[in-house]
């Protein structure tokens, strides 16, 4: 066996596979450290790169910024932006304005019109500066620069952009005075006649009847549609600065298709009464009203054959209250009438005459309020008014427009008789001769006012009528039923007047003067007695209760003669006075049977220039209405305001 030569062969197989081992060894190593190095460059060059892309970014970013603030600074148009054709590219505002204006851009709408014709040849012509078509340069020069700069980041930066590389062309920047009103009217009218004319054609109205011909028509226009066309036309125009026509176009029916609502709204009328017109003082007339049974005429026309002729009748509506019937209502009756008696001096006469000229004829409708100083205005002898006598404080003195009262107590003296409102009046301070007592009614500009109120349902007319010394007054108005008033008078109380005598320096020896005649004072309490058509008592309403001052009655004799004479009452030698005592007026008697007022004697001088006003009141003036049932007296001031 050799056993020592097979031990040597494995010795050399395993240094050589040990040496395999350290090359295997060496060239990881080597590997490994070339990995290493790789990766520390692949960082390096990473890093390098990212600075790098970072520094582009930047570069990027502050361009876009610049660019974003030479836009947003830019003063003039963008690029390529037309107006209307006209370039306005690189203009500032106001260059763009002066530029639009030299194109005559303002002057547009001269001979620039929009005709529109129907088919049945009806037109109507809409002219460009009628409806303000024409362009205005400050607006379009204001769009023009406006363009692209609307918006945040980045929309304005791409407008310029998109401006740069194309051509903007802006139409209608400002139409802002455009009257679409005025359009739209024009179209509604003329589209309204065009339809009305087709429903015409189809169709006759007689006084009694309506007759269809059914049959083959056209379609009618839709105002919209041609409001629509208008407008387009317009626009068209402008820009050809011509004048253009356009056409309605409607399609042929094979049937025309009645509206009976359409027809019975334009047919039918609603039946109107008369009414009373308060402007006016008269009567509107009624109208009769107009319909017909639209079921039956709906019947008709579904049954008829096309071309055939349908007659639908009318029918004939009534109104409620004709003209003739209110006529008749109004200013029918006199409700009540009152007649006194003028005494006095002719100036007197004349104030009566001026005032009674002022009232008549004076129209209230219902609720209206008469009032007399608003009525007759300011005394002033410029209207020709004159001095006359008139109470103040108690006794009788000279006013401008002296006397009027008999106007306001003969209206008053009527009223009592009806039942129309009293709204405001009182009572003289001493007792009147031409009414009886507590029927007159005193009167003074701006201290004294006489009111009454119309609170029936028809208008009243107030006429005063002056025939030589009478005055009446009518109340015309409607009295609706048979009851009539009574007027009657209580006089509760009566007080004597005295007899004063006083010593004046203008009295001759053995005379006297009798300066006042003197009046009892009464308290009297005036009721409406409604009695029926019978005469039978209904209802007795107090109206007033009134006070009436005594006035004392004043002789003027020497001076002297008291001494002598120092219990006299009457002396034996008296003068006449101007006019006589007046005696007591009793509740019931006519005017007729009483005293006049005193007044100044004819005989005395021309009354001076008048003051610039009436003597001040030291009262103000009523504005209250009679005192009811439970009211106490009314008593008249002692220092009262004059009372014309």
């Amino acid at each position: 066996m050799k056993f020592i030569s097979g031990k040597g062969r494995n010795v050399k197989g395993r240094v050589k596979s040990e040496k395999i081992n350290t090359e295997k060894i060496k060239t990881e190593k080597i590997k490994t450290e070339k990995i290493k190095k790789d990766k520390i460059r692949g960082k390096i060059g990473g890093k390098i790169a990212l600075v790098v892309i970072l520094v582009f970014l930047i570069g990027i970013t502050a361009s876009t910024i610049a660019f974003g603030l030479f836009v947003r600074d830019l003063e003039t148009v963008f690029p390529n932006v037309w107006a209307e054709g006209v370039n306005l590219s690189g203009l500032t505002f106001e260059e763009a304005r002066r530029l639009l204006i030299n194109e005559g851009y303002e002057s547009n709408a001269e001979g620039v019109a929009a005709t529109i014709v129907f088919s049945d040849g009806g037109s109507f012509t809409i002219y460009g500066n009628d409806v303000g078509f024409a362009l205005n340069a400050d607006e379009a020069a204001a769009a023009a620069f406006e363009f692209g700069r609307g918006g945040g980041f980045p929309q304005a930066e791409l407008a310029f952009i998109r401006a740069y590389f194309g051509t903007t062309e802006l139409r209608n920047l400002s139409m802002s005075r455009f009257d679409e009103q005025h359009v739209r009217r024009l179209v509604s009218e003329n589209t309204e006649r065009f339809n009305k004319t087709l429903i015409d054609d189809a169709y006759t109205i007689n006084s009694d009847s309506i007759v269809i011909v059914k049959g083959a028509g056209i379609e009618p226009a839709n105002e919209d549609e041609v409001f629509a066309l208008a407008v387009e036309t317009l626009h068209r125009a402008l820009e050809a600065r011509t004048h253009l026509t356009a056409e309605v176009i409607t399609n042929s029916i094979g049937m025309v298709d009645i509206d009976l609502s359409a027809l019975y709204d334009r047919v039918s009328v609603e039946p109107m009464s008369a009414k009373y017109d308060p402007e006016t003082f008269s009567v509107t007339e009624s109208v009769a009203g107009v319909s017909f049974d639209m079921d039956a005429a709906q019947s008709k026309i579904n049954n008829a054959a096309n071309g055939s002729e349908i007659i639908i009748p009318l029918i004939q509506l009534e109104p409620e209250i004709s003209a003739e019937e209110i006529e008749s209502l109004l200013f029918r009756d006199t409700i009540s009438t009152s007649t006194t008696t003028i005494s006095g001096t002719a100036a007197r006469l004349n104030n009566i005459v001026l005032a009674s000229e002022e009232v008549h004829g004076t129209m209230l409708n219902p609720g209206d309020l008469f009032c007399f100083n608003q009525i007759v205005g300011r005394r002033t002898t410029a209207r020709g008014f004159r001095e006359a006598g008139a109470f103040s404080g108690g006794r009788m003195v000279d006013v401008i427009g002296g006397g009027i009262c008999q106007v306001t107590s003969t209206i008053y003296d009527a009223l009592l008789r009806t039942t129309l409102e009293v709204v405001s009046r009182r009572n003289h301070g001493l007792t009147v001769g031409y009414l009886p007592l507590g029927h007159d009614a005193a009167i003074s500009y701006g201290q004294i006012e006489f009111r009454f109120r119309n609170n029936t349902d028809y208008p009243l007319r107030v006429e005063t009528i002056v025939d030589g010394r009478r005055l009446t007054v009518n109340l015309i108005g409607t009295k609706l039923d048979d009851t009539t008033i009574e007027v009657r008078t209580n006089r509760v109380s009566t007080t004597a007047f005295e007899t004063v005598m006083q010593e004046d320096e203008n009295v001759s020896a053995g005379q006297t003067v009798v300066e006042t005649p003197g009046s009892n004072g009464h308290v009297v309490e005036v009721f409406q007695r409604f009695l029926d058509a019978d005469g039978k008592l209904i209802e007795e309403k107090r109206v007033s209760r009134d006070t009436y001052n005594t006035q004392d009655r004043l002789i003027l004799v020497p001076i002297g003669a008291l001494e002598d004479e120092p219990g006299a009452t009457t002396p034996p030698n008296e003068t006449p006075s101007s006019s006589p005592p007046p005696s007591d007026p009793p509740p019931n008697e006519t005017p007729q049977s009483e005293s006049p007022p005193s007044e100044p004697p004819p005989s005395e001088s021309p009354p001076s220039d008048p003051p610039p006003s009436e003597p001040p009141s030291s009262e103000p003036p009523s504005n209250e209405p009679p005192p009811s049932n439970d009211s106490p007296p009314s008593e008249p001031p002692q220092n009262e305001s004059t009372d014309e």
